[in-house]
């Protein structure tokens, strides 16, 4: 009886010996071991048996690369998202951030004795002491332009808005210099009396009112300047209409038909991006009475802020 054998299998009695790669390969790779440094940083660098390049073939290269590129894309498009969001949410709610300056200033003066109030024009839509447009953009800043046309044109004498400069004219310095009308708050028998050289108050106050108040006895004397250091450091320039900016004490107290004054301030040249804090002071025996401001501008938008004293 015969078997069959497989044909792949090889006959019997022969010889079955292991191929020798395995051990080449591990002669091999001892010998990378025992490779000086030099010679594996050049290897990592680039490999000539493999084309590798730092580690990684091309294609690998490739594919790093484009991961990486959509990667970055994906993070930068959700930043922007999340900033563009953040700030329309502040659009809505900035004036409710900036409320520790406008206090400080409500409550840079503490005087016992009673005073007037000022007010400043323009306010927002709402009545609200905000200013906020965008530079350049003449809708944007338009409705500014016109409550200011507005508060003009009630029974101004030529006179006196010739005497507000540049802010008494439209646009009034908005997609610039913007203009800041300050005026005294109507208050019953109410007359304010000028520094006297020898009080406290006078004493106390800064030194270009008391150079003021040398040249002129007579006047009620309203001076803005930054709140901080650094605000007065950024502020840039604030200019007065009239200059200087004095108003006639014999005025007050005001007659049923009578207007209160204005004095207009321009601010220029001031810094972009950061927040400035502005405060304007009437100087007057019993005095001073102060209101405050906040500007802010934002590369293409402008934001002020402003609280009666």
């Amino acid at each position: 009886m015969t078997h069959n054998v497989p044909k792949t299998l090889p006959p019997l009695g022969t010889n079955i010996t292991q191929p020798s790669q395995p051990a080449a390969s591990t002669e091999q790779f001892s010998k990378l071991l025992d490779d000086p440094f030099k010679v594996k940083f050049k290897r990592f660098l680039y490999n000539k048996q493999t084309g590798q390049i730092l580690g990684r073939t091309c294609k690998s290269w490739v594919y790093f690369i484009a991961y990486s590129i959509m990667y970055l894309l994906f993070l930068m498009t959700y930043t922007l998202v999340i900033l563009y969001t953040s700030l329309e949410i502040l659009k809505v709610l900035i004036d409710f951030k900036n409320i520790d300056k406008v206090s400080a200033l409500d409550s840079a003066f503490s005087y016992s004795t009673p005073i007037v109030g000022l007010t400043a024009a323009p306010t927002s839509e709402h009545n609200s002491p905000l200013i906020w447009y965008k530079n350049g953009e003449r809708d944007d800043y338009k409705k500014y332009v016109d409550a200011l046309d507005k508060l003009l044109s009630k029974s101004r004498r030529k006179r006196e808005i010739s005497n507000l400069g540049p802010c008494g004219e439209a646009p009034y310095g908005y997609g610039e210099e913007p203009c800041v009308i300050i005026r005294v708050n109507r208050r019953l028998n109410w007359a304010g009396q000028p520094l006297q050289s020898n009080s406290t108050i006078a004493k106390n106050a800064p030194a270009d009112v008391q150079t003021w108040m040398k040249a002129d006895r007579t006047k009620l004397w309203l001076r803005c300047e930054g709140y901080h250091s650094y605000d007065k450091e950024h502020i840039g320039k604030i200019k007065y209409y009239p200059d200087p900016p004095g108003i006639d004490a014999n005025v007050f107290p005001l007659r049923k038909d009578e207007k209160s004054p204005l004095i207009a301030i321009q601010i220029s040249k001031f810094t972009i991006g950061i927040s400035l804090a502005i405060q304007c002071a009437l100087w007057y025996e019993a005095g001073p009475s102060t209101i405050g401001f906040v500007l802010y501008v934002a590369p293409g938008e402008r934001i002020l802020y402003s609280v009666k004293g």
